[in-house]
């Protein structure tokens, strides 16, 4: 019984520091914190990709508009404003995929998607002419 009592105390005393150590870290807006809306960035592009692979573009760019008006610099933005092309892209919206690819070519033209997007463009006057 008294193990139980001490486990049961041990368990409470953590889990209170644990919450304070939470509380403490929004306020202060530390490192704990960052972790917080990292987490939340990719369930946001985590919730996006699934809509994507059902087929859902329209909720999939709403998702992802969310993630990058609420997390502008998150790591997930420039996958994510790709992410928009590519849905735009996959329903036959070809002037606004365009559009979108060529956005993500002129703010992320280090990135390695980069040639993705330009072959995407080139794809779409490629339909176009045919």
């Amino acid at each position: 019984m008294i193990r139980r009592t001490i486990a049961a105390a041990v368990t409470m005393g953590a889990l209170f520091s644990v919450c304070l150590g939470f509380s403490h870290a929004q306020q202060v807006g530390s490192s704990k914190s960052d972790v917080g809306v990292r987490q939340r960035d990719k369930v946001l592009f985590d919730r996006a990709t699934r809509a994507m692979q059902q087929s859902e573009y329209a909720t999939a760019r709403t998702v992802i508009e969310t993630l990058i008006n609420k997390h502008p610099d998150s790591d997930y933005v420039p996958r994510a404003k790709l992410s928009i092309a590519d849905a735009w892209y996959v329903e036959g919206t070809f002037k606004q995929a365009e559009a979108e690819y060529r956005h993500f070519i002129t703010f992320f033209r280090n990135r390695a998607e980069g040639e993705e997007a330009r072959l995407k463009i080139e794809a779409i006057h490629k339909s176009a002419s045919i």
